[in-house]
Formats: C-alpha cells, structure tokens, sequence
C-alpha cells in the first residue's frame, strides 16, 4: 500500500525505571557492573595505559522488526489495564484491527434482605466510554456474550482466548464519550434471578465479552463509573462494580506498511531491536555512557478530520535473551510536550557495555507499551535504513 512519512523525533526523558526478575543471576546476565550512580564513570575502572582517546559514537540497529511479544491487556482496579475494548476498524495506515472486550463484575455492597429475598425485575449495564479510535461520526456494533468460565486478568494478553457462550444481546451505540447504559433483555434477567441474588455471584457469575459486529471504530469502556445494575423491587436497586477488564486483538487482516515496523499497543507483537555491541563498528571499549534515540514517522496526514487517533503516552524498553526467558526492563518514559524521545540512564550503559565485553546473554531489545495505557495506538519506525532508531554511544577504545 502507499506510504507518505515524514519523520517526527519522539525524546523521551527516563525517569523511572524497574530491574525485573526474581534473583540477580538474572540481572548479572545482562549486567557486567552495578551501583553506579554516574553513567559517565561506568568502564572506568578498567581503564590503563592501552586504552585510546574518548569519543562519541554514533551506532546503528542491524535489524529493527516485529516479534512475537504480546501485550498485558488484562487489568483490575488496582493494576494493570484500565478498560477493556470493543470494535473494528479499518486503519488508513495499519489495516483492519479488531478488540474483542471482556467485563467482569462484583457487589458493591452486602446486599439487603428486601433484594436477597426478592425477584430481580430489571438488570442492565451503565459503562464508562471514555476511549475512542476511528470514526467519531458513526456507531459501534457489538453482541453482549456470557463468559461461562472464570478468568484472571493477571493472565490476559492481546492473543489471550477466553471461552464465551451464548449471545445475550446485540446493540448499536455512538462514538461517543459518556456513560452508555444497556438494558439487558427480560429472559437473561428471569434466567439469572437467582444468580444475581446470590451470596455466591462472585463465583458463579463470571462477567460478558463485547463482540464487534459492524462500525469503524474501537471504543474503551473504563473502571470508573462502569457497572452492572439490578433491580428487584420499585426503588431497590443494587449495584455490581466493574472489577476486571480484558481486551484480545485480533490483527490477522492487517496490511502494516512495507519496510515498517509497527510498535501497537494492545498488539499481540512487539517491535525487536538489535544493535551491533561487537565488532567493526562498536569494538571492545569502555562504554561510559549510552543514549538510545527513537525517530517515528508522522502519519498523521492520512487519517480524516473525522478519525480520533489518540496515541500512547508511555514507551517502554527491556533487554531479552534470545529464548526470551531471561528480561531486565530498562526505563518506561513518557512522551514530552516537544515531541522529544531519549532513553538515558546507568541500567542502559551497563547492559551495553556488558555485552561489548561478551559478557552477557543479551540478544535484542524490545519496544512495547505499558498495560496501564489501555487503548490501539501506534507508532511505525523504518527498517530500511536512516537513523530511526539510534545509539549514541561515549566510549574508549582498549587498543
């Protein structure tokens, strides 16, 4: 498909960063030093009389591409994603996505006798919509699903398949911010009367996918302000607060565009980066300092006035084995209002150098976006040269 870009630098100042894994043999996978506070001292021990003159260079990735890495897209109130999404979409750059949400529920409150003892006459859902990508004109089609088994948020991922039974329902709502309210039909409420009552919902009642049918759109239902709702008499009605969420992406018809790596949030794949730490171009040295550079291309001038395409706040970046079992995440940065994407700190010079050195179990590193974001946004990076993606690196040669 035709691509125009025209290249938008993303810095990102680091300003947190966590070391992941239960022990540190495998941080010292990666890791050659540790405990330094200045990234400029880092090699500085190892300096003697062979060592050449200081300078800064500038290295390239040997391969930037897309990878199985998919992403965390389960959450609860306390962590992890923070609304589940429904929708299609035909993407002018990206091709056709499709979110595929899950929704779960538990009481608010101890329920009282006048409910327990009563019979449910009217349920519904009210959910926050407070997330839009694609057309804002139109309107999103979807079945309401029943879930007949448990499931984890902690364990939802993009590719994640949830079982679902019947459809309860079928609605048609606009692509619109707001509470959306959902009567649920009068034969799911007399069939699940005695559920709803129950002192055992939490274990018996499992929540509903939201299955697209029809629209341009994917819309995001939020914690707050969602919940299901039911009414057993006149003026006695209770309230189950939304307690987990989970979103599976279906990118099977996508057409990303040649020579591009896409970096989605809420995809089942990541983008893998990987730079040429030994050899002609990076020989054995003291690394004091690195600075990783991101450059995206801008792709906003194909999407329509009408189009919302609100893109990711936070970036992260790990170091991977090449089995991809041992991880040590090295900053989640935040995009700043200039548009500006650094990743600077002492855990990225250490890894570097540890695998100049050969000492490290390092094989590529890997882009992707935190769960907490929660939406489908994109950013697409070159792989056929240029300087997208770019190491700056301070460093002494050992002669």
């Amino acid at each position: 498909m035709p691509f125009r870009s025209k290249h938008t630098p993303f810095q990102v100042k680091a300003t947190t960063f966590r070391r992941f894994g239960p022990t540190l043999s495998l941080l010292a996978g990666f890791l050659l030093f540790s405990g330094c506070d200045d990234p400029s001292n880092v090699g500085q021990g190892l300096l003697d009389a062979q060592s050449g003159e200081t300078r800064v260079t500038s290295l390239l990735p040997e391969t930037i591409s897309s990878g199985d890495r998919a992403d965390e897209t389960g959450g609860n109130a306390g962590s992890g994603a923070i609304r589940a999404l429904a929708g299609m979409v035909d993407d002018p750059v990206v091709g056709p996505i499709q979110s595929t949400g899950f929704i779960d529920f538990v009481p608010s409150s101890q329920f009282e006798s006048a409910f327990v003892n009563g019979t449910v006459s009217w349920a519904g859902l009210e959910l926050n919509l407070d997330y839009r990508y694609g057309d804002t004109t139109g309107v999103v089609h979807f079945d309401l699903v029943s879930v007949p088994e448990n499931w984890l948020s902690s364990d939802i991922n993009a590719d994640s398949d949830i079982p679902m039974g019947s459809v309860v329902a079928s609605y048609e709502i606009p692509v619109s911010e707001g509470v959306v309210t959902l009567p649920l039909p009068e034969a799911w409420v007399n069939a699940n009367d005695a559920t709803l009552r129950s002192a055992t919902f939490t274990d018996t009642f499992h929540g509903f996918g939201i299955v697209p049918t029809g629209g341009n759109a994917i819309v995001g239902f939020r914690f707050s302000e969602s919940r299901l709702r039911a009414s057993a008499a006149a003026g006695d009605t209770v309230s189950y607060a939304l307690s987990k969420v989970g979103t599976q992406t279906d990118l099977s018809g996508a057409t990303p565009p040649d020579n591009h790596a896409i970096l989605q949030d809420g995809s089942p794949q990541g983008v893998f980066v990987r730079f040429p730490l030994r050899g002609e171009e990076l020989e054995e040295s003291l690394i004091h300092r690195v600075i990783v550079q991101l450059e995206a291309v801008d792709v906003s001038g194909q999407y329509p006035e009408s189009f919302s395409r609100p893109l990711p706040g936070v970036i992260g970046l790990e170091a991977v084995s090449a089995d991809g079992l041992t991880r040590l995440e090295i900053a989640e940065v935040s995009i700043n209002a200039a548009g500006e994407f650094v990743i600077d700190n002492t855990t990225l010079t250490n890894v570097f150098q540890s695998a100049n050195l050969g000492k490290s179990v390092l094989d590529r590193f890997e882009l992707f976006f935190p769960a907490e974001q929660s939406g489908i946004g994109f950013f697409a990076f070159p792989q056929d040269g240029g300087n997208s993606i770019e190491a700056l690196i301070t460093a002494t040669s050992i002669n």
